[in-house]
């Protein structure tokens, strides 16, 4: 049997991958892209730091939104098929990081230094689904919302890399390079204690949208949910003193100001972080729920193939930029970009048309051939 898909669902997870796409056009293209961190104010123009804020929604949101599909894969399948999909389909997306990813981001086969990013974050927080789906669904959500909460406990923990305990926490919380010799080691980007909480509280979050729940029920919740978020945001944020390690300070202009605001840790994910961005996130849930137009289509077609887009993407974006940057021996994909900010949303909207159509017929080709199991991990 198919998982129950449900629209609203796939046409967030399109917005998010387009949005996504936004961040990584810039990391290719804008000249700026290797010399300033885009969300330190002293070196960047506001609509640059904005750019790169927004796509913050992305990663938060898709591990969540796994969670919650998840959850109702597991409506139409016994929890041994659950658990043995989450287990193969997070090993898929760890190998896919570590070998096609790597080599699209790179665009060569030096696999002696990788940088494991965020779907590598994924598979692994599948993987550790897979075992927690055999305990009961309060203790899943349970567990979830107190990684979540209560991790930035942790904030303070340093360790000195060269030992497994070491290596391990870096694995959890912390980031940093766990060399396996004097030549060859990985790079932790994303690391997992808080995307495994996050697809936990997801999955418990799935049974918002079960079929027994009504849509008016359903609404109520999504709304509920997003305010109660974005309040406790705003309310964390405002006492400055738990959830996020980096606190937010008075700036001139008051703009500058909000951005401090919300310029909160990614990595790891802070409780803040993931506050800020799932209000909203689960907002727009409610606002697309029912909804089909045009619009949503667009999204949908994207959002039912993320995977799919998110490996096309990749190549066809270094692939342009082969073309239109300057080669660079001194930036990991190999190109340095030379392009102002305006260019970087020209390539964006470009890219984003071209990958529609693939994505329309390969979305199409997947639920025509149901029999073929291994189109469903990619």
């Amino acid at each position: 049997m198919k998982p129950l898909r449900i629209q609203s669902i796939d046409a967030l997870r399109g917005l998010i991958m387009i949005i996504m796409a936004l961040d990584h056009i810039r990391d290719f293209f804008h000249f700026d892209a290797f010399l300033h961190n885009p969300l330190d104010l002293r070196y960047s123009p506001y609509p640059l730091f904005m750019t790169r804020w927004i796509t913050h929604f992305c990663a938060p949101t898709f591990i969540l939104l796994t969670g919650v599909s998840a959850y109702l894969y597991g409506l139409k399948h016994t929890k041994a098929e659950l658990s043995r999909f989450l287990f193969t389909r997070g090993l898929w997306l760890v190998f896919l990081e570590i070998t096609v990813v790597a080599i699209g981001w790179k665009y060569n086969f030096d696999f002696q230094h990788t940088i494991l990013m965020v779907i590598w974050a994924i598979g692994m927080a599948m993987i550790f689904l897979s075992a927690m789906v055999w305990l009961p669904y309060a203790a899943i959500l349970g567990i979830g919302l107190l990684i979540v909460c209560t991790h930035n406990l942790f904030d303070s923990v340093h360790v000195t890399p060269g030992t497994f305990w070491s290596d391990v926490w870096m694995i959890l919380h912390q980031q940093g390079y766990i060399a396996f010799n004097d030549k060859a080691g990985v790079f932790i980007f994303y690391t997992l204690l808080p995307y495994f909480g996050l697809i936990c509280a997801g999955y418990g979050f799935g049974k918002v949208f079960a079929p027994q729940v009504e849509a008016a029920v359903r609404k109520r919740t999504l709304l509920f949910t997003g305010l109660v978020c974005i309040v406790a945001f705003i309310v964390l944020r405002l006492i400055n003193k738990y959830g996020d390690p980096q606190p937010w300070d008075y700036q001139v202009p008051w703009r500058y100001t909000f951005a401090s605001f919300i310029n909160c840790t990614k990595y790891p994910v802070s409780l803040q972080f993931a506050l800020m961005i799932l209000g909203p996130a689960i907002l727009i849930l409610y606002a697309l729920d029912g909804v089909q137009n045009r619009l949503t289509n667009f999204l949908v077609t994207i959002g039912k193939v993320p995977m799919f887009y998110y490996i096309v993407h990749i190549y066809l974006i270094h692939a342009i930029a082969m073309v239109m940057d300057d080669k660079s021996p001194n930036t990991p994909f190999g190109v340095q970009g030379k392009y102002h900010l305006w260019t970087v949303y020209v390539i964006w909207v470009c890219v984003v048309a071209a990958l529609y159509l693939p994505c329309k017929w390969y979305g199409k080709y997947k639920s025509a051939h149901p029999e073929n199991w291994w189109l469903s991990y990619i």
